[in-house]
Formats: C-alpha cells, structure tokens, sequence
C-alpha cells in the first residue's frame, strides 16, 4: 500500500471519509456501526475525527460491491483503489482546488468554520497577537502584521513545499537584510500561488513594509506558524479584532452563529440543494465556507457534481484580500466582489447571478436614530428605509436577492425590531403582513468583538412561500463568559436548532431534516399575524417570549421544585452538622486542649513512593483521545481535594497496559508537577486503574509505613496553606514553574500516633462534609429566591389584546 506523505497523519470527518470512498454519509455511519474493525474515531471539541492512515488501511480491506461499481472499476476493486484513482483523476475542479489547498498538508484544514480550535493552537496564536506585533510591524500597520500571519498560514496550507523551504529559511536568518528579503519572498509566494488560481493578490507590498526590530523576532513568528495544526485562520482574525483595537467588526462572526444562520436557512431544502448562496457583506467569507459544506451531499447521499455557487461582496480592500485566502483555503471558490457602493446603490448587475437560492450576511448595521426625511432613491416594495439608517435597507436587499422559494438570514440589532421611527414601523408592518419574517432569536449581548449591542437574527422567506406566524426564540442566557465577550458553543447552536424544529413542527409546518422530538429548553413564542398586529408589529423576542415564559404552569412548578430541593438540602444539613457536633476536637466546639507535639518528623520520600508521571512521549496526544476505557488524570482535575470525574482525556487498555506503572489505587494522592500549584487530591476507589499524565506526580504510602501514617493524613496535611506555599516557592525556582520529585521528598511531616492521626481525619473529613452541605443550602436558597420572585414580579398571564401600550416597545429596547 502506498498512501501520501503527511506529516501529522491528518483527521477526517465522516463527510470527508465518505467524499474520498465515493459513497453516502448514512453509509460511512453504516460502516462504524455495523463493522467491528472500522477505526475507531477521535472526539475533539465535540466532533469524531479518523486517523486518516487508519480510513486507507480499512478503505484497502473492503472491496467495492459489484452493484456499487462504477464505469472503469474492475470486480474486486476496494474503496481504497477508488481514492488513489480519484486523487489523480480528479472528480471535478472543486476536488482539484480541495486538493491543492492542502487535502493532504500537514495540518487540519476543515471543511467548514466552526471547528473550535485546540488549546495549544489557541495559545499558539494569542501569543502570536502580543509583543510580536510591535516588534516585527516597526513603522508599518498592524494590518501588516496581520498579513504575514495569514500569508503565511495560507501557504501552509495551500503550498506546503514552499511553506517548508521558507521556514527553512527562517530558521537560519542571521541579518536584518536577510530577514527583509524572506519577507518579500513570502508575500510573493503567496501572490504567486493565488494568481494561479486566477486570484488577484498583493501580499508583497504589504509584508514589504514590515520592519522587524531583530532577524530573531521574525523567525520566532515563523517558527510559531509551523507549531500551528490546524486551520485557525478565524482565530487569527478574532484575536486581531481584540488585541488590536481595531473597532471596526469588519472581519469576524462568531463561528457558532455562522453556523446556526446557515442550518436554518438550509433547513427546507432537500439534500443536493440550494444551488446558490451570495452575501453581500462578506467579511472573512465564513458564510460561503459553511454554506458550501453544509450543501455539499446529492440526494443519494452522494458528493455533488457541482459545487454550491457562493458569490460573495465586500467594501475594503484588506478584507477582500483576507476573505480570500480563508475561502480558497477550504476549497471554496473565491468569488467575491469589491465594492465601495452600498448594494442597492449599484447597477452595474456584475453579480454572477440575478437572484440566489440563499442569502446569508452580518453587515453593518446602525444604532443612532434615524433621520427624520424620506429616502427617494432605489427601488423598496417594503418601504422606503429612513435616511441614516440602513438596517431596512439591508433587509430588503436581501429579500430581492431570493429566489423562489428562497431562505435569507441576517444579523439585526434589537432596537430594529421595535424601533417607533415611522418609517421602520411601516417596514415592519409590510414585512409581517407579506409573511416573510420566519423567525427572530435574540442572541446573548457582549458576543460580537466590536460592539456590545444586543442582536438578533432573522431568518427571511422570499414572499412566494409566505409563513402565517413567526417564531421567536430568547438565547440571551446562552454562552459563557470569555473575558470582556461572551461566546457561543457549538452544543449552544445545536439547541437553538433543535428548538427551532420543535416550535416549528408543533405550529404545522413542513417536518424539517434532522427534526428532533425532544421538547427545548429554550424559551420561546410561535406568534400568529394577528398578534402581530396587536403588538405594533413589534419583531424583538423580548416583548413576545418573556410574557409566555412568564408566570403560568412552568412558573409554579419550577417554584414548588425550589422548595423542595431546600427543604432537602436542609434536611441534610441538620443531620450533617449534628454528626459534626460528636467529631473528634469538635465536640462543645471548645479550645483545644494543650497537645504534645508529634514524637517524629520523617521526609515524605521516607513514607511514600514518589512517582512523577509517563513522559510526553510515552502519553501525549497521539496516544489520547476522549474515546477510550481508562481516564488520564490532568492538574485541572484537582478541585477540592478531590480528582474530577470529568474524564475528558482517555486511553485505550492496550496503552493502559504498557504504563501500568503509572497507573491510580484507591488513596493514591496526587500532586501537580508542572504549571499552577494547587492542593493535591486523594484517589477516590472508583478512581482506581485510571492513569497519571506527564503533568502530575503520584505519591503511595510504602507498604512498610502503613502503620506510621494514613493517607488521608498525609493529604490533610499537604493541603494546609503552608505546604502549598512550600511546593510553590520549591516548583517557582525553576526556569518554568515544575516541582521535581526529589524537592518533594524533602518535605518534613509531623508524625502523631496513628490513633490521632485516625481523629484528625475524621475531623477534618466531617468538617468537609458540612461546608459542602452548606453551599448546598445556599445554592437551593438561591434557585429559590429566583423562582419566588418571578413568580412574584413576572407576568402572570399573557396581556389582554388592547393592553399593549404603542410606545413600550421602543422604551424596553432601550433598556
């Protein structure tokens, strides 16, 4: 067998497996199931990954069906035969363009862009984003600056061969004249590379304006990209926007809400379709990429013939050149537009076509109010938008860019949705009235790195496959907190779908692909037109949702549910602390009665058996999944003393096996050997047999010593505040924080009788035992008091018809 070189054995999806096999999606998903060799796969970020030498070895066992064969294959062809004949025929000039853009590079180039990026890469690039940024631009911009990077990880992926010689190149600069020269070449490869393709490009004047202070900063950024592995080319572009105060939010949308927008509006059309997807404010083309992978199966489940047509518009010329490299990293035809015009002020008709099966875009929306005066120019069914404010106007662009029975869907601020300018209100009333407006999901505020106006998006239909209500949906909770942003995970969109599927099958519409049965937790309103017109034509989920989520059935049982889980915890508390009223040194709660010191001092490597943990190469990621029977046991499991069961890094038995040495018993205690000290954590018994990793150091009390001290008191105290203290002083005199086993062993433990030894824990461990009953208490005590006073304060019924006061709305935008 004979397989292209790579260097890190890339990870394929299983719609990659499947478009390199010729065959279904459902089929790939067959195979896994049904056939007890096929490989099994790698869970990163909460997607399954194959070691794509692993697919190959199974693609070469398994001939195709003589049913399945296609003209030119011979009986006894294997799935693995077809992928080599493929690679050098080529199915179409989308795999070719696929395969040049690094189909085989040394690193993981998505087919999409909501792939959450690996810590090491993440850090990789926010390093990246620092002080290098002022020490290799010199006088030059940090847009520069951010060329290079991009140049530079688009040739990684894109030409691997030149990406090596220059890195090569880079590793051995010596003069600031050299380091010049590498940088012209860089941007020329890149130019080079691109106008082949048919792409214009002028990456050499930009990094030709770079003025390193030293050769050694430039090749220290280099040699960073060549860490990278995998495509992080939204990263790289999210950390700009921040770091760089750019302001402007030309680049970045969040990859979960890419990804969202696009599965609704793909939600109703069949597999093999839409045809055409265009967005009139591109960006960093995210909406192209994700469109053409989510559309990229027949209805057979097959590889399309032809690719999804993306026609894309943009208004700078930096972001033109960006968006790109980043399409034609993932295979995307790069067919973008430079515009400096609004869309609706150009009639030149240069888009390839006239309308488009989808239209997806996050433009530039404005937040100050609108003027007072009518706009004459361009042609709006909807309405002439106000002056000064285009929020209307890119809605409407969008709906006259659909084809029946075309899908829209577009990022919006709130106040649009409930705005009192006459105009915007007259917009809305038409846009309802024509029952084009779908759906409307309030995202959570502080997710966009420019701005932190609170939005939404709007899914559209075009006006010839009118909906009778519209759906609306409050994700403001949703989302974690990430410094000054909030970010969205990609199980956050999945609920959002879901919901979406449930609230709109249950109000009669067409069953959607992928439809689940599962009730959301999500809070949400199906509104009729009718109140609709009741509401002003208000489109903001804040004045629909919160009043059906409000008060009623969900309130009252969510109360009684408070109150029951209080009473429980209090329940448990009272018979918690009348057992720490009988403790050990406890009992009155008095002083202390005089006690003799210890009758022994002993160093820890005289009680235990000190064992740092596997070295990386014997137990790092290539050996690790989060697939596998035996955990692997990281510094971040240490929490309270205790080891998490959170088990998000696993192995296999085979590698279990082979490091049995390394290998967790029940009251092991274990130590963080390098990165932050924290207390150590004592081996609950089911924690047995799992394994250490490079990052942490056992200790086991030495058979011969189990009659001098107990576990629980050796961890009790290695916990006291002065013995943290000490293994952080003795881990911080290193060049990077680590604590060496043999610092360790040099600690000094007081030795009381076992007998006290045996008070003490149980002390201790009672006392334990109460403080988690009490943050019991006061979190019931909190779901409580929030339960209590919605159903206090909280609407309790919906408002009757001629309730709704005509100027709330805007004044709850404003809030």
């Amino acid at each position: 067998m004979s397989h292209p070189s790579t260097g890190d054995d890339p990870l394929l999806g299983r719609a990659q497996i499947a478009t390199l096999a010729g065959v279904g999606r459902p089929t790939v998903s067959a195979w896994e199931r049904q056939e007890a060799d096929f490989p099994s796969p790698r869970r990163s970020n909460g997607q399954d990954y194959f070691r794509r030498s692993e697919i190959m070895d199974w693609l070469d066992r398994r001939p195709v069906p003589s049913g399945r064969l296609v003209a030119g294959e011979p009986v006894g062809t294997t799935y693995g035969d077809r992928v080599r004949k493929d690679k050098e025929a080529g199915k179409s000039p989308a795999d070719a363009l696929r395969h040049h853009l690094g189909a085989w590079s040394s690193y993981r180039v998505p087919t999409s862009t909501v792939d959450e990026p690996r810590p090491e890469n993440r850090r990789i690039v926010t390093d990246l984003m620092g002080s290098p940024v002022d020490r290799v631009r010199g006088a030059a911009s940090v847009l520069d600056y951010l060329n290079l990077l991009l140049c530079l990880h688009y040739l990684r992926g894109a030409a691997v061969d030149r990406f090596d010689t220059l890195a090569a190149r880079a590793r051995a600069l010596s003069s600031l004249d050299e380091a010049a020269q590498l940088l012209r070449d860089v941007g020329r490869a890149a130019d080079e590379d691109m106008r082949g393709l048919g792409v214009h490009s002028s990456m050499q004047e930009a990094l030709g304006r770079l003025e390193p202070r030293t050769a050694r900063d430039l090749r220290n950024v280099v040699d960073a990209m060549s860490r990278l592995t995998e495509d992080v080319f939204g990263l790289i572009l999210d950390e700009y926007e921040q770091r760089a105060a750019l302001g402007s939010g030309e680049f970045f949308t969040p990859r979960p809400v890419v990804r969202l927008m696009t599965r609704l509006a793909c939600s109703e059309f069949g597999p093999g379709e839409p045809a055409s997807v265009y967005d009139p404010y591109a960006r960093d083309g995210g909406f192209l990429i994700e469109a053409t992978a989510a559309c990229a199966l027949d209805k057979d489940g097959l590889p399309r013939n032809e690719s999804l047509r993306t026609y894309g518009e943009t208004r700078r010329a930096d972001t033109w050149r960006l968006a790109t490299m980043n399409l034609l990293l993932h295979g995307v035809s790069p067919a973008l537009d430079l515009k400096r015009t609004a869309p609706w002020h150009d009639g030149s008709g240069r888009a390839p076509l006239e309308s488009f099966d989808i239209v997806l875009t996050n433009p530039p929306f404005n937040m100050s109010d609108p003027g007072r005066g009518e706009r004459h120019e361009g042609q709006w069914p909807f309405g002439a938008p106000p002056l000064d404010n285009d929020n209307f106007a890119w809605v409407q662009h969008c709906l006259a860019k659909l084809r029946e029975p075309g899908r829209a869907g577009i990022i919006m601020p709130n106040k649009a949705g409930n705005s009192g300018h006459k105009a915007e209100q007259a917009i809305r009333r038409n846009l309802v009235e024509s029952g084009v407006v779908d759906c409307v999901i309030a995202l959570p505020a502080q997710l966009f790195t420019s701005t932190a106006v609170p939005v939404s998006v709007w899914i559209l239909r075009h006006p010839s496959n009118p909906c009778t209500s519209t759906l609306f949906l409050d994700a403001r909770h949703m989302g974690a907190k990430n410094g000054s942003r909030r970010v969205l995970s990609a199980l956050d969109a999945e609920s959002l779908l879901d919901a979406y599927r449930v609230h709109r099958n249950a109000g009669g519409a067409a069953p959607l692909l992928g439809a689940t049965t599962a009730e959301p937790h999500m809070p949400a309103a199906l509104v009729s037109r009718e109140e609709l017109r009741r509401s002003d034509y208000s489109l903001n989920p804040l004045d629909h949702v919160r009043h059906r989520s409000g008060g009623g059935e969900g309130c009252e049982h969510e109360l009684a549910s408070a109150w029951e889980q209080l009473s429980s915890a209090e329940e448990h508390l009272r018979g918690t602390q009348e057992t720490a009223a009988q403790l050990p040194f406890a009992r009155n709660r008095r002083p202390l009665p005089r006690r003799n010191q210890p009758t022994s001092m002993a160093g820890l490597d005289s009680l235990c058996e000190i064992q740092a943990g596997p070295s990386y190469s014997k137990l790092g990621k290539k050996q690790r999944s989060t697939h596998g029977p035996v955990p692997v046991v990281f510094p971040r499991h240490l929490k309270g003393r205790r080891i998490s069961d959170e088990a998000d890094e696993r192995v296999t038995e085979e590698t279990a096996r082979r490091l049995r040495n390394f290998e967790l018993r029940h009251k092991d205690i274990v130590c963080i050997r390098s990165g932050a000290i924290v207390p150590p954590a004592l081996v609950q018994q089911h924690q047995a047999g799992w394994l250490m990793s490079p990052n942490v150091i056992r200790l086991r009390v030495l058979e011969e010593q189990e009659d001098r001290v107990l576990p629980e008191y050796l961890l009790h105290y290695l916990c006291l505040d002065e013995s943290v203290a000490w293994m952080q002083d003795r881990a911080a005199a290193t060049a990077a924080p680590s604590l060496r086993s043999e610092s360790l062993g040099s600690l000094r433990i007081p030795l009381p009788e076992l007998a006290e030894q045996q008070d003490i824990v149980a002390a201790l461990n009672g006392l334990d035992k109460l403080d988690h009953a009490h943050l019991a208490v006061a979190a019931s005590v909190q779901r409580t008091r929030i339960a209590l006073a919605t159903a206090l304060l909280g609407p309790s019924t919906e408002p009757a018809p001629d309730t709704f006061p005509s100027r709330r709305f805007e004044k709850e935008a404003s809030m």
